[in-house]
């Protein structure tokens, strides 16, 4: 499966439009990390699903389907997606990583720092006393409104993160 992922878009909703427009294929799906919920209805996903997280700036968001967390499954994968706050990422991901682990996650997607990471914690380490059975994949797409996207491609046997500028 194919992911395009934004967060913290802060109005600027035509730069998502930009970069699903520039994909060579068209992604299975789109995850949003939070802040700028509403830029998320300027998006021409067409058939495309959209994921979605609330931000801090999310606080007023109509459809209280949209949660702070989501954890999907897919190709056999557990993906946690959160905007970042509520953990405190800002001062480190200690937090966000041990509760991910807890709920059994290998990919954490995470906003709101407005800075791209892509990390891979190793299978058998230690995350908040939780011995990863598997890797585990920390991604932040950075800040659509300042350009910054991410995209995954994810199968059973790869997980392949890349970064992207608009």
């Amino acid at each position: 499966m194919d992911f395009l992922i934004f967060s913290d878009s802060h109005g600027h909703g035509e730069r998502m439009t930009a970069a699903l427009r520039r994909q060579v294929r068209c992604p299975d799906a789109v995850i949003f990390l939070g802040d700028g919920l509403r830029d998320t209805g300027a998006i021409d996903t067409g058939n495309v699903t959209l994921f979605a997280v609330r931000g801090n700036c999310d606080l007023f968001c109509p459809d209280p389907s949209i949660t702070a967390d989501l954890t999907l499954s897919f190709e056999g994968h557990r993906l946690f997606c959160t905007h970042g706050h509520l953990y405190g990422v800002k001062g480190g991901v200690g937090a966000l990583l041990s509760h991910a682990a807890r709920q059994g996650a290998d990919i954490v997607l995470f906003g709101h720092t407005h800075t791209p990471i892509c990390e891979v914690i190793p299978e058998g380490s230690e995350v908040g006393g939780t011995v990863l059975p598997r890797p585990m994949y920390l991604f932040n797409p950075g800040s659509v409104g300042a350009g910054s996207f991410g995209t995954l491609m994810l199968t059973e046997k790869a997980v392949l993160f890349s970064h992207g500028k608009v």
